[in-house]
């Protein structure tokens, strides 16, 4: 399958390993913010803090979401995420 991806990304003229380096970097911000956003909703209390820990969700979810469908396009191109968290 990685095989098949990375050619047609390249016949379309794109360098893949750049092209991965982006994502993986991309992932790298979406889970950082997804992480921040969790902390920053469980701490948010209080009747004003009810509206904003809505918000805070919707932005969590989202960047979860965005995580999660840039992962599958990182291996099918024949990319991997880091193994350690140190080195995403």
């Amino acid at each position: 399958m990685a095989k098949v991806a990375r050619e047609m990304v390249e016949r379309a003229g794109v360098n893949v390993d750049e092209l991965l380096e982006l994502l993986i970097r991309n992932a790298a911000a979406e889970l950082t913010t997804f992480y921040y956003y969790t902390i920053l909703r469980v701490n948010l209390i209080g009747l004003e803090g009810e509206g904003i820990k809505e918000i805070a969700e919707t932005a969590r979810i989202e960047d979860r979401n965005h995580f999660e469908a840039l992962v599958p396009r990182i291996y099918e191109l024949g990319g991997e995420l880091p193994a350690n968290m140190k080195d995403f």
